[in-house]
């Protein structure tokens, strides 16, 4: 798989490197709804968003096993949004305004 900016600092080096293949109508509605910005500009890339929301959504499994492996975890989600097998709900996909 190819290495992809910013999201692929979190995976060490072999791990699972997903490319985004969007329709130009999904881009739009990523940078216009979920996104990150900063001072009214996008600051995150898709794979960025994904590889945040993985994170955050591995973080669960902590709460229930004090080892689970949550980068393996994340790296598992990451896989299935990307290859757009499964994609969570809008308030998942949302940057929180006061972070």
């Amino acid at each position: 798989m190819e290495k992809i900016d910013g999201a692929s600092a979190f995976f060490e080096e072999g791990g699972s490197y997903l490319t985004l293949n969007l329709s130009e109508n999904a881009q739009t509605v990523l940078e216009k709804r979920y996104l990150a910005r900063k001072d009214g500009q996008v600051i995150e890339t898709p794979e960025e968003l994904f590889l945040r929301v993985a994170e955050n959504i591995a973080q669960a499994d902590s709460i229930y096993d004090a080892k689970a492996d949550l980068k393996s975890k994340a790296e598992r989600f990451y896989e299935v949004m990307t290859t757009l097998k499964f994609m969570p709900n809008s308030p998942t996909l949302m940057v929180r305004q006061d972070s």
